[in-house]
């Protein structure tokens, strides 16, 4: 299935690979180091946010030269942009909402707790708020339209920033008591969350309809149900004006002991209440999880949450250095079809120098392989023809099992250096290429082609006997039908959609395993002709 969900102008499909900004780094002379470090990536798209209280600095007076900024900025570096949208929430405070806004806390209702005290989250209850936000991001979509509808190197703009209560589980204000005691929208009649228990409330207790319904988690589902609603009506005025994709970024709840209010905002779009997001809110293309989670099974449970048939995966946020995002990413790629990768935090990968830091590197590595192999992601994304290999601890090798090959991948740094290394693994600087933690992209692109994008790993492919081949050890022990009956190697890049190759590999260079150092991609062209029905004479 091919990822068409980001588009560039021509409306051909766009996988942005690349970076965010820290929060306050929009409008100053940081967002030129952070457009420095997508560089640095080999990234094509910057993540950047635009501020209600820049956008509306007086109630009703409008200011776009922060869009305007940003936009010129990102387009003279010949990157795409996904624009942020800080409205009434930044990680579910109202950090970014104009002075006039926190100045009026009895029109501008803050959420309130249990025990009746604010919390630092606006009440998405509160109807004055979400005028005045939706109000805000309309001026925001005109001016995008005007100033960016043509060139479109805006690819999307992302709706508030990971919204929902923080410390509480709901609004215990009167006003948010009142909808909590009406029925639950017929939309949710049929949505129903895991371990509620609700099983175990009577059926004539005098609870509310959603504590029927949902259980344990009633106050979560009543709060993700509201924020919903409160963003697609934002996002459906949005697109009223200006037709481009809208997007949300999630706390994703699967971290600590995933309590509402405590370890992630309330209400957030978590893979608990996604469907509930689902139905409140049709007007938002996408709900992304911003994945900070280094354990790779924490990573991989929370791409299957949001890899849906509604909801292609996408990472607008992740760490910008360590090893575990670095090899994780390219799991997401491979394994659930991400549309896109972003990490944040862009400026505090550069020393001042303009140097990438010693600890960015891995992730770096990561995004060049991913971005040189982006036309292929695009065309074969979740047809089972990419493959990922992310050396885990402990691990020298992997294996995979193709319908006619066997590929096992060797993790070079545990490996003995092999004669036919183009790179001069003699040097200290060559030695190190050979001894990052083995990371590649396996793409098989014909019945004996395949393009191999990575770092410190090498690939042996042997072909599998067929079922009724008669000579299957012979077969497999051949020169000739074994690993290294290639029709070409071939070093290179891609243009565009074009492969352009830069190096013919043969000799020794293709009498052992065919390796990739340092985000190397190669095209690989296996002999389709054992040479095992040739007439013995």
């Amino acid at each position: 299935m091919e990822n068409t969900f980001f588009q560039d102008a021509a409306g051909k499909p766009f996988m942005p690979i690349g970076l965010q900004v820290h929060n306050s780094s929009t409008g100053s002379s940081m967002i030129k180091k952070a457009v420095q470090a997508v560089k640095a990536y080999g990234g094509n798209c910057l993540e950047a946010p635009v501020y209600w209280c820049c956008v509306e600095p007086e109630q009703d007076r409008y200011d776009m030269e922060l869009v305007k900024g940003i936009v010129d900025e990102a387009r003279s570096a010949g990157l795409h942009l996904i624009l942020l949208w800080f409205g009434t929430s930044k990680n579910g405070h109202p950090n970014y909402v104009p002075e006039y806004i926190k100045l009026q806390p009895q029109t501008y209702r803050l959420a309130l707790g249990p025990d009746k005290a604010p919390v630092p989250s606006l009440s998405v209850h509160c109807r004055a708020t979400l005028e005045r936000d939706k109000k805000a991001f309309v001026k925001f979509m005109e001016f995008l339209k005007a100033y960016d509808g043509e060139e479109r190197i805006v690819l999307a703009v992302q709706i508030e920033n990971e919204m929902g209560y923080a410390n509480t589980d709901r609004d215990y204000s009167r006003m948010a008591d009142r909808d909590y005691e009406k029925p639950v929208p017929d939309a949710l009649k049929d949505v129903e969350l895991p371990d509620s228990g609700k099983e175990s409330i009577p059926a004539d207790s005098a609870v509310s309809p959603w504590k029927k319904q949902f259980g344990r988690h009633s106050h979560e589902a009543f709060s993700a149900w509201h924020h919903a609603l409160y963003i697609n009506e934002i996002a459906e005025a949005g697109k009223g004006i200006y037709r481009i994709p809208m997007i949300t970024n999630v706390m994703v709840g699967e971290q600590s002991y995933e309590e509402p209010g405590l370890c992630y905002n309330a209400g957030a779009a978590v893979g608990r209440v996604l469907d509930i997001w689902k139905a409140g809110a049709p007007d938002l293309d996408l709900l992304g999880p911003d994945i900070y989670n280094q354990n790779r099974r924490e990573y991989v449970r929370i791409c299957e949450a949001y890899a849906r048939e509604d909801n292609p995966l996408f990472i607008p946020e992740s760490p910008v250095r360590g090893e575990a995002n670095a090899m994780n990413a390219l799991l997401a790629a491979a394994d659930y079809g991400a549309v896109g990768i972003c990490a944040f935090g862009a400026e505090s990968a550069l020393d001042e120098e303009g140097k990438l830091m010693e600890d960015c590197r891995d992730m770096a590595l990561t995004m060049r392989i991913l971005s040189s192999m982006t036309p292929l992601l695009i065309r074969y994304r979740n047809t089972g023809r990419v493959h990922a290999f992310a050396e885990e601890e402990f691990e020298t090798s992997h294996y995979l099992k193709l319908p006619e090959y066997h590929v096992v991948a060797k993790y070079l740094r545990h490996e003995k250096m092999y004669f036919g290394y183009t790179t001069d693994t003699g040097s200290e600087e060559g030695r190190k290429k050979a001894q990052v933690r083995g990371r590649a992209l396996l793409v098989q692109t014909g019945p004996c082609e395949f393009y191999l994008g990575g770092a410190g790993v090498a690939l042996d492919f042997y072909r599998r006997p067929a079922p009724g081949d008669e000579d299957c050890f012979s077969h497999l022990s051949s020169r000739q039908s074994g690993q290294l009956n290639f029709l070409s190697v071939e070093e290179g890049h891609f243009d565009g959609e074009t492969w352009v190759t830069e190096l013919m590999r043969n000799g020794d260079e293709t009498n052992f395993s065919q390796y990739v150092l340092d985000g190397q991609l190669l095209r690989i062209r296996l002999n389709p002709d054992t040479g095992m029905d040739v007439e013995d004479k």
